[in-house]
């Protein structure tokens, strides 16, 4: 069965409040995503899950010429700190493996172009699916996907799991005047994970 473009997966939201991990977050140094779409370097990530130790080491190998070697898969230091403790709770709900987990910023007024993901083959192929759950956000956040000529606009709510086909084109506007916080999952599929994506779908 097609995957949806979007889908909010039927998974517990997180209630609890998040606005001190949120602040720990914003206090630590951010990577930018090396893309041509992030000239100004307003889009930025670190690793909770990822290719080395170092939390803004955000690159996967192979992909825009990181030289990490594929079986360095690791947690860093942040998914043990007691301030992240919530991010735990949030990944725990989710019935996969996990590839890269990153927590990505998208700074206040700015936005993300329309893209592909299609760099990663892994992404581009099926095999790994996306999973954003909003940790910071607000009515005047959008994320726009296309299928085809065909766009939706979406305001995503904090704590709720959203798989998006990165595949396909989308875009994000923050016309917030804060910065956007996402954790973001890259996960491999299976049976579990699929069904929750194609519930319900048309």
């Amino acid at each position: 069965m097609p995957r949806p473009v979007i889908k909010e997966l039927d998974l517990p939201q997180y209630t609890d409040s998040l606005d001190e991990m949120v602040d720990y977050l914003n206090g630590l140094t951010y990577s930018a995503v090396k893309t041509k779409y992030n000239a100004k370097e307003q889009w930025q990530a670190i690793s909770i899950r990822g290719y080395s130790e170092d939390i803004t080491n955000i690159l996967k190998p192979g992909v825009l010429g990181s030289s990490s070697d594929l079986s360095s898969l690791q947690y860093t230091y942040l998914y043990e700190k007691i301030e992240c403790e919530p991010l735990k709770k949030i990944l725990w709900q989710i019935p996969a493996e996990f590839e890269r987990v990153r927590i990505m910023r998208l700074r206040a007024g700015t936005k993300i172009s329309k893209h592909t993901d299609k760099v990663d083959k892994e992404i581009k192929s099926g095999n790994i699916i996306r999973i954003h759950i909003p940790l910071k956000t607000s009515k005047d956040v959008t994320m726009s996907l296309w299928k085809g000529k065909e766009e939706t606009v979406h305001n995503l709510e904090t704590g709720k799991y959203y798989y998006t086909d990165v595949s396909k084109p989308h875009a994000v506007n923050n016309n917030a005047d804060f910065d956007r916080l996402h954790l973001v999952v890259d996960c491999y599929t299976n049976p579990k994970i699929e069904n929750l994506i194609n519930e319900h779908s048309n």
